[in-house]
């Protein structure tokens, strides 16, 4: 039972670490060739990758009843 307890703790740690790391490379610089349509394209996708974000919140938390 020892050993099955600290498995799970190493592998929530891992995961826990796992998350953090995914989440530090959300928000790459990409100014391409330094165009400004390159940079508005870019500020649109983010929008756009937020908002979806925000959609799949709402539904998570509607389909949880919060």
């Amino acid at each position: 039972m020892r050993r099955i307890l600290g498995l799970a703790v190493i592998l929530a740690a891992a995961a826990a670490a796992a998350r953090s790391l995914s989440r530090r490379f959300d928000h790459v610089s990409a100014s391409g060739n330094g165009h400004a349509a390159d940079e508005q394209r870019v500020e649109m996708l983010r929008q756009r990758i937020g908002a979806a974000r925000r959609r799949l919140k709402d539904e998570i938390d509607s389909v949880r009843g919060e």
